[in-house]
């Protein structure tokens, strides 16, 4: 059962986008306008490895977004992200799911395939906690509008934060390292 009023709202995408397609124009027309990332819609991946009782639909992700000259001269070297886009209002354990199995497939662009770093849901604020933590492990996170940003949150860390006028801030990238034992 869920505690209480914040945690319902962290278990929720957030914003006011009625259809996941009007969340997905505003994210692509922001994106687009930062100048940070080629923005690549709707493509199909392949799965690397399932476990063994998983049954294969094939994957199709809203947004791969490739990094540009612009945002590597500003020091990413995290490669490209995958994007779950849901409409408001939606639990966001669905997306979080896709975007385990999207993390663990290559995609195809057009002369090669790419394997993503981070994966990100849209719109949804930052996880704490136990789920944070195992989000963060699988470099999985969460990404909203924030005034005239969009900042892309893995558990506490803010990974990076894009402006719509093309600047960016880059944060820490320490985490999700070990395996194994702790």
């Amino acid at each position: 059962m869920i505690g209480n009023e914040e945690d319902i709202h962290e278990a929720l995408t957030c914003g006011n986008w009625q259809t996941e397609e009007q969340a997905e124009q505003f994210f692509i027309e922001f994106v687009n306008a930062t100048g940070l990332f080629g923005v690549y819609r709707q493509i199909e991946g392949v799965a690397l490895w399932k476990h063994h009782f998983q049954k294969y639909n094939g994957l199709r992700a809203d947004v791969l977004l490739f990094p540009s000259a612009k945002l590597a001269a500003a020091g990413w070297a995290s490669g490209c992200i995958v994007v779950e886009i849901k409409r408001s209002g939606e639990k966001i354990g669905p997306g979080i799911s896709q975007l385990l199995d999207y993390m663990n497939a290559a995609w195809r662009l057009p002369g090669g395939s790419v394997i993503p770093s981070f994966g990100f849901i849209l719109p949804a604020i930052k996880q704490h906690g136990p789920l944070a933590s195992v989000m963060s492990h699988q470099h999985v996170g969460t990404a909203f509008p924030d005034r005239d940003a969009i900042k892309f949150q893995c558990g506490e860390l803010t990974v990076l934060r894009a402006y719509r006028d093309g600047r960016v801030q880059l944060g820490g990238l320490d985490f999700g390292l070990k395996t194994g034992s702790r």
